[in-house]
């Protein structure tokens, strides 16, 4: 069983997520300054251990293909959100294969994300219950630890990654990593069948969810007007309070604010993928309904720490 390595350090949010190509996923950027962020891998055919660290905050939404997703956190400076869920230090989210969700992570989160083949977890489901493991394997949401779980999580990823990482230096010698692997697939099994029920998306916090996506949406498919809230309760059928209620759990900021942040988002990918000499930063702007070039220009070095023609000329 050959165990994979690799490690990336960036300033810029989109190198991360394109080196996670085990996921169907997007990341945004939402408060403000420049980024940093650490990225390590280790993987085989059990089991794949990434030690993520954000120096920003990061909007992740996305899937995992094929396997299902433990992540646990480390450090956070203040409470995330997992689908809409506060989530504490010791709070592990669940991830089942295939299932979208998203993640508001605080404003500096270091975490240890795991991802597992479903068959591999069932199988040790199976060994553990001896029973069907269909209904566990179908967890989607937030799992609290008890801190002593929580630590020994947490304390079996960073021995497992630093032993992967010694490993480099010695490929010839017998390697305890199959072992390892095994180790913490049966550990997370143990923990997601005696953890207390996970913590299922309520109702009220689905729909604000799904008023926040359908807002999302009318901003996209409108993205060279300019935002306004009254247009978006119209169109939506709801009450100003009601829409901003829903982004505030969700987002913890205004529709407003949340949108134009997602716009910025959608200029800084555009002029990264763009060649300097055949796009116009005005062209860009006016596109996603920046229509004073002057303020844009201050919204985009706020959130970035950067301005626009900085990014278009560092790619």
């Amino acid at each position: 069983m050959d165990t994979q390595i690799f490690s990336l350090e960036s300033h810029d949010f989109m190198e991360l997520e394109e080196a996670l190509g085990a996921f169907d996923h997007q990341y945004r950027q939402i408060s403000p300054g420049t980024f940093y962020g650490r990225f390590l891998q280790t993987q085989n055919d059990v089991l794949g251990v990434y030690r993520n660290r954000w120096e920003r905050a990061i909007h992740y939404r996305g899937a995992p293909k094929g396997t299902i997703l433990f992540a646990v956190t480390l450090t956070q400076t203040s409470e995330a959100r997992w689908m809409g869920q506060r989530m504490g230090v010791d709070d592990m989210c669940v991830q089942r294969c295939g299932a979208e969700a998203e993640y508001f992570s605080a404003p500096f989160w270091d975490s240890v994300v795991f991802t597992i083949p479903e068959a591999e977890l069932a199988r040790q489901i199976v060994d553990i219950t001896h029973d069907d493991p269909g209904t566990l394997l179908h967890t989607h949401g937030a799992v609290h630890l008890t801190p002593q779980r929580a630590a020994q999580i947490r304390q079996a990823a960073l021995t497992y990654i630093d032993t992967a990482v010694r490993s480099v230096a010695t490929p010839d010698a017998p390697s305890p990593l199959p072992q390892m692997a095994t180790s913490i697939v049966e550990l997370l099994a143990r923990t997601l069948v005696s953890a207390q029920p996970p913590r299922h998306v309520k109702a009220g916090l689905d729909r604000s969810r799904q008023l926040v996506h359908k807002a999302q949406d009318f901003s996209g498919r409108h993205a060279n007007q300019p935002l306004r809230v009254g247009q978006l309760c119209r169109e939506l059928g709801v009450s100003e309070r009601t829409l901003r209620d829903a982004f505030v759990k969700l987002t913890d900021t205004s529709p407003l604010a949340y949108l134009k942040t997602e716009r910025l988002n959608q200029v800084y990918r555009e002029l990264r993928d763009s060649d300097p000499s055949e796009l116009l930063i005005k062209q860009s702007a006016y596109t996603n309904g920046f229509y004073h070039l002057g303020h844009f220009c201050q919204d985009y070095k706020q959130l970035f720490g950067e301005l626009p023609s900085e990014t278009l000329r560092r790619h």
